[in-house]
């Protein structure tokens, strides 16, 4: 009986231990990452050089007055730099017109069930089994049983799609003809889209003005010099969710 207490005593200083080392290892926080989803197209006749862009807005209803649209055209100007174009001071000096929309769908709702083990005060719960100290029962340690649980979870979807059209088209026919088009999702606890623009900015880059085929997945986080070069001072000190 002596040895069984002992093993009872262990098994609960094990089970702090190890409540701990969980405490602990939690509380250094993560690099702050994105999955993104990529998806772009080309236009055999898009341009290859002499490439001057202008920005203007692409959501329905939007101004480039809004200083929202001003704050993530400037990654957009950044990433286009990074690939090779010009910014132009005006429409006209330009050949390129980009139309930069963005948002965040509604909330989405997601519910999972899992299985927790039944406890009772010393630890695991095992059915009462014969023991040969004694002509009895007594509780063991182990998992006696489950309960079952339901949670629910909401997550976003935060877009942005870059749209290069001809500028004589546009300016004369009022028309957006694609010369190349490429779309970023991200799917994430967060609704922030100042938080998660410069990400998905950056996550693009690469495949501006080409046609990846079909939708890619590019990881993304704080650690890459080039979120780093266009969030400058911005870098969030603190964990965020994503």
């Amino acid at each position: 009986m002596q040895s069984n207490k002992l093993i009872g005593v262990s098994y609960r200083v094990l089970v702090l231990l190890l409540t701990g080392l969980l405490a602990a290892c939690s509380t250094t926080p993560r690099p702050l990452q994105f999955r993104t989803e990529i998806d772009s197209l080309v236009a055999v006749s898009a341009p290859q050089s002499n490439m001057r862009f202008f920005v203007l807005p692409g959501n329905a209803g939007a101004n480039d007055q809004d200083l929202q649209f001003i704050e993530f055209k400037t990654y957009i100007e950044k990433v286009l730099a990074n690939r090779g174009y010009s910014k132009a001071n005006s429409i006209q000096d330009s050949n390129l017109v980009m139309f930069l929309s963005y948002g965040v769908g509604a909330p989405e709702v997601h519910q999972y069930t899992y299985e927790v083990p039944l406890w009772n005060d010393m630890g695991y719960y095992y059915p009462y089994r014969m023991s040969r100290f004694y002509n009895g029962y007594y509780p063991g340690f182990g998992v006696g049983g489950y309960s079952q649980r339901t949670e629910s979870y909401t997550t976003f979807r935060r877009y942005l799609v870059l749209e290069a059209c001809d500028k004589e088209a546009y300016l004369q026919q009022q028309q957006r003809k694609q010369l190349w088009k490429t779309s970023v999702q991200s799917n994430g606890s967060s609704n922030d889209l100042r938080l998660v623009f410069p990400y998905m900015a950056a996550a693009m880059q690469a495949y501006l003005g080409t046609n990846t085929g079909h939708m890619i997945t590019v990881d993304i986080d704080e650690t890459n010099t080039l979120v780093r070069s266009l969030l400058g001072p911005y870098q969030p000190s603190t964990p965020q969710p994503r």
